[in-house]
């Protein structure tokens, strides 16, 4: 990691050379104006790290997981995005991850390097539907031409792109060599240059994004083979942050180091500190079972509070929330901070084992065969909670407890999603799914509409994110005008698979 912002340095020393290459004076015939394929993959890796957590950083107050202890947060409360002034995730995926792939993809097809190739256009791909997902229709046919107001492609389109780059990718992969240029543990930070890990994980992509579409466009056999095929060499693809680290980008932004880090955009803080869990979340951890107050991963996600207390606020409403305690402060309340996912050196998922579990889980429920996909289920939450360090025995105690069904007959989509739903805990994909399904009861019992969400909004949940008004709103206004973009309501237009989505009810 120490090494990732050197040679983003670097990358970025070579784009302000290069696109000035029609002046002679620019180029330097002695100095190299390009890096090699080993030393452009970390700075990919590491920017894609941060790529996530912009998207989480929003998805975990819209999916429920947190709320602010204030109830007139414009973002996190009132659902306002109106006054923001920059949103560092779109920057993230088209600068920091997107054209820093387009590079390695060109000077890994200089070097014939199909390895770097491969793994270039996998990461690429899984950066455009993690932004897309978000944002909806974005440029991808005419992104990286030059072009300050590139057309906005439909996101069905953008989704046909990723598929066809993953696909390359995987081709790519196919044709590698040992006369590729090596890569190792010191260029490849997740898999330390095992293909077939790549060409699982860009499987569990293609899954991921396969189940976004299956319940309208009959794809759920495609789905099934598709989980099964990524956890046949399956990895979980994680980027890991160096221990004792003492400098901020060598840090997950998650964690209380960098909750607001001098090197990012302020739109994208992290508010822990001023944040605790919502009702919805801490009513499904506890339990009130024998031995067993709460899910024993309440205790690995989180650390205690001065006060030792796990309270929860309802969402939009922090602290003053009707029934809490009087004189309820910060204190009752999990500590956020130094959990499994928000320490310093936390590791940053990009797709987990227990996602293509419930994904398998999900996909078998609607092809009606119940008993295989209560198998999926139960190994999503095991997995899950091994994962966390729950001990043997609380995992042995917590699977005979009613938040586990034990009749694959009675299994319900709730108890699919809902653990699904714990064990992606301030994953952007969680947001995915509630879109999906139209924060629908039906998945989700018990979810709510925020009380303090602008009355403008007329009951509707926030469906997207809205792009960033200091590059598209002024070099790019006759597409944000051409679709409507420039609403104050535009985030609560759902994007292209939840408007399609048929699992609403």
């Amino acid at each position: 990691m120490k090494n990732i912002f050197k040679t983003f340095s670097i990358l970025l020393a070579v784009f302000l050379l290069t696109s000035c290459s029609k002046l002679d004076i620019n180029v330097n015939p002695v100095n190299p104006v390009t890096s090699p394929s080993n030393l452009r993959l970390p700075a990919i890796l590491g920017n894609m790290a941060y790529h996530n957590y912009s998207h989480a950083r929003f998805a975990s107050y819209h999916s429920f997981y947190l709320t602010t202890r204030l109830s007139n947060t414009r973002i996190e409360s009132q659902l306002d995005y109106n006054a923001i002034t920059r949103l560092g995730a779109w920057r993230w995926h088209y600068f920091d991850v997107g054209s820093n792939c387009r590079g390695l993809i060109e000077t890994a097809q200089r070097e014939g390097s199909f390895n770097y190739l491969g793994v270039a256009k996998i990461m690429l791909a899984y950066s455009y539907l993690t932004a897309t997902d978000s944002f909806g229709d974005m440029p991808y046919s005419q992104a990286y031409s030059a072009s300050f107001n590139p057309v906005y492609d439909p996101q069905q389109q953008v989704y046909a792109g990723i598929e066809s780059l993953l696909n390359e990718g995987l081709a790519d992969l196919e044709k590698a060599s040992p006369s590729d240029r090596p890569m190792n543990a010191t260029s490849d930070l997740i898999f330390s240059g095992d293909l077939r890990k790549w060409a699982a994980f860009a499987k569990a992509v293609k899954a991921r994004m396969y189940l976004h579409t299956a319940n309208f466009d009959n794809g759920y056999d495609r789905l099934i083979t598709t989980v099964d095929d990524a956890l046949t060499n399956f990895d979980d693809a994680i980027y890991k942050y160096p221990a004792g680290a003492t400098r901020e980008w060598e840090m997950n932004l998650w964690g209380p180091q960098v909750a607001s880090p001098e090197f990012n955009f302020a739109d994208i803080r992290n508010v822990l500190v001023e944040s605790m869990h919502t009702d919805f979340l801490m009513n499904y951890l506890t339990l009130n079972e024998a031995g067993l107050t709460y899910d024993p991963r309440l205790f690995k996600l989180t650390t205690p509070g001065a006060n030792n207390r796990y309270l929860a606020a309802r969402a939009s409403e922090g602290l003053s929330t009707l029934g809490l305690p009087t004189g309820t402060t910060m204190a009752d309340f999990a500590n956020l901070y130094n959990g499994f996912w928000t320490r310093n050196d936390s590791p940053a998922p990009f797709i987990l084992k227990e996602e293509l579990y419930f994904i398998k889980a999900e996909a078998l429920f609607y092809k009606g065969n119940l008993e295989a996909a209560h198998a999926a289920y139960e190994l999503g939450i095991e997995t899950n909670l091994r994962r966390l360090g729950v001990s043997d025995a609380d995992i042995a105690a917590y699977m005979t407890t009613s938040k586990v069904v034990a009749d694959p007959a009675v299994l319900k989509i709730s108890d699919i999603m809902m653990q699904k739903y714990v064990a992606m805990y301030l994953q952007g994909e969680t947001w995915v799914d509630m879109r999906r399904y139209g924060y629908s009861t039906t998945a989700y019992p018990g979810i709510y509409y925020p009380r303090n969400a602008l009355a403008e909004w007329q009951g509707r949940w926030i469906q997207r994110l809205p792009y960033d008004r200091q590059t598209e709103y002024i070099y790019n206004p006759q597409e944000i005008a051409r679709f409507g973009a420039d609403a104050r309501d535009w985030v609560f237009n759902p994007v292209w698979w939840a408007e399609q989505s048929q699992l609403k009810n």
